[in-house]
């Protein structure tokens, strides 16, 4: 349907043809009908001179004819007269006799048409008529009336602008189609470009343009498959450093935890350990309880700073990542977020997942589930979260579907989005895959899709798909 809109080139094309077929039409209907008009108006002159001229000489040669016979036999002296019509009147203003003009014949005609009244205005000249007194033995006894009749004349006119019409419609029909047909073989290189760019807006760099005959668009081609293998190169390269930087990134935060969990934790430990020993050694002892009540405040200062390590921990990388399977590390944060005071209604859908889609992958697909859980509570002030997370086949391929939906207020207009949300989408976006957030004032649906095998996520395995 697109193909048939006006915005369409083609169409555009067509457009201009018929404007300018209209045009020519136009003019050619004005020229006919100013000569159409002359050549009525050359026509009834020429005829009435000739009518003139006729009953001039008939009067004169019958003027001898006694009165009583003269206006009888006048009429078997005049012959039919083309565009005129020609009456015999006596002295009383009677009519005696009038002769049937060619354009009476022509009604009789079959393949004439009457002319319509707006064509007759444009082409009927003023109506003449000429009077021919009768006199006979001095005296008058009748008058010859000759009036202009351009009917014929119109309607034969009128018939050669009505064929003249129909033949240019058929003619020019016949002529819009075929180049409605070579315009459309024309510019197909167009609709393949169309189509390629579309690709190249999908990320599918891969896709090339076949070279067309005509040198212009084959030069376009050319171009389009440079920059498409230029993208290719551009994208591929940017991906891979995309992917370092996330794993260096990753590892930098790995080094980091570990030396919380192996030098901080242990120190942590042994600071407990001491301060839990000398509570014990000052108990019950009087002299020592501002000892004792010092060592349980070191104790509930530890404890707090162990726990603040732990979010650390979890927060930098968790640590069961690698070491379990993804779905159980996946279970266990939503368990851990369920027991939290803060935590709404939940509803979880889990479907099979290999037990780990690399490093990378893994902990993309724990952040975005850890951070969409805590902004549905903290900024959109969810009652409900819905969430699902399945292993989808799509274009031979395996793709992990994450969604996210809660009942809240949405975010916030106008949206800045955060450093959590931010991070969400450039770790996905790194990836090569897909991250899609859809806000209102009934709640918010986030999106995420990433191949299993670490590569691009085409539009069409996620175009019109719901996780389910």
């Amino acid at each position: 349907m697109r193909s048939l809109s006006f915005r369409s080139l083609r169409i555009r094309l067509i457009a201009i043809v018929l404007l300018i077929d209209c045009i020519a039409a136009a003019l050619t209907t004005t020229v006919v009908i100013m000569n159409a008009r002359t050549n009525t108006r050359r026509e009834i002159a020429s005829s009435m001179q000739l009518a003139d001229a006729l009953v001039g000489d008939t009067i004169r040669l019958l003027r001898d004819m006694p009165p009583a016979i003269l206006l009888r036999s006048i009429d078997l002296h005049f012959q039919p007269v083309r565009h005129i019509k020609i009456s015999v009147i006596d002295a009383e203003g009677r009519s005696v006799a009038a002769l049937a003009s060619s354009s009476d014949k022509a009604t009789d005609d079959t393949d004439i048409h009457d002319a319509p009244e707006w064509f007759t205005r444009l082409i009927a000249p003023p109506i003449e008529r000429n009077r021919f007194q009768i006199v006979a033995s001095g005296q008058k006894i009748g008058t010859v009336v000759i009036t202009s009749e351009p009917s014929d004349e119109i309607n034969e006119a009128w018939n050669y602008v009505r064929a003249l019409v129909l033949t240019a419609f058929c003619l020019n029909a016949a002529v819009l189609f075929v180049l409605f047909i070579l315009f459309g073989r024309i510019l197909e290189p167009l609709t393949r470009l169309v189509s390629g760019l579309k690709h190249l807006e999908d990320r599918n760099y891969a896709v090339r343009l076949p070279s067309p005959s005509m040198s212009e668009l084959s030069i376009i081609a050319d171009h389009f498959n440079k920059t498409a293998e230029a993208l290719a190169v551009a994208y591929q390269s940017n991906r891979s450093l995309n992917v370092k930087l996330l794993t260096a990134q990753d590892e930098e935060r790995r080094r980091t935890a570990l030396e919380l969990h192996d030098e901080v934790g242990p120190c942590l430990f042994t600071l407990e350990a001491g301060a839990t020993a000398i509570a014990r050694m000052s108990k019950d002892r009087p002299e020592l309880t501002r000892l004792h009540d010092r060592a349980l405040d070191v104790i509930d200062i530890v404890s707090q700073i162990q726990s603040i390590n732990r979010r650390l921990l979890d927060r930098l990388r968790p640590m069961a990542l690698g070491q379990i399977p993804l779905k159980d590390c996946l279970i266990k944060l939503i368990v851990e977020f369920d027991s939290t005071d803060i935590a709404p209604e939940f509803e979880q859908t889990i479907g099979e997942l290999q037990e780990s889609y690399g490093a990378v992958i893994d902990l993309t697909i724990y952040r975005c589930v850890q951070e969409g859980m805590f902004n549905a509570v903290r900024h959109a002030q969810a009652q409900k979260i819905v969430l699902t997370i399945d292993q989808k086949d799509a274009l031979k391929r395996q793709f992990v579907f994450v969604q996210l939906s809660d009942d809240g207020i949405g975010l916030r207009r106008p949206f800045k989005p955060g450093v959590g949300l931010a991070g969400m989408r450039e770790r996905v976006e790194a990836l090569s895959g897909a991250f899609n957030l859809e806000s209102s004032s009934s709640g918010t649906i986030l999106t995420v899709i990433l191949a299993a095998d670490g590569g691009d996520v085409p539009v069409e395995a996620f175009e019109g798909s719901v996780v389910s």
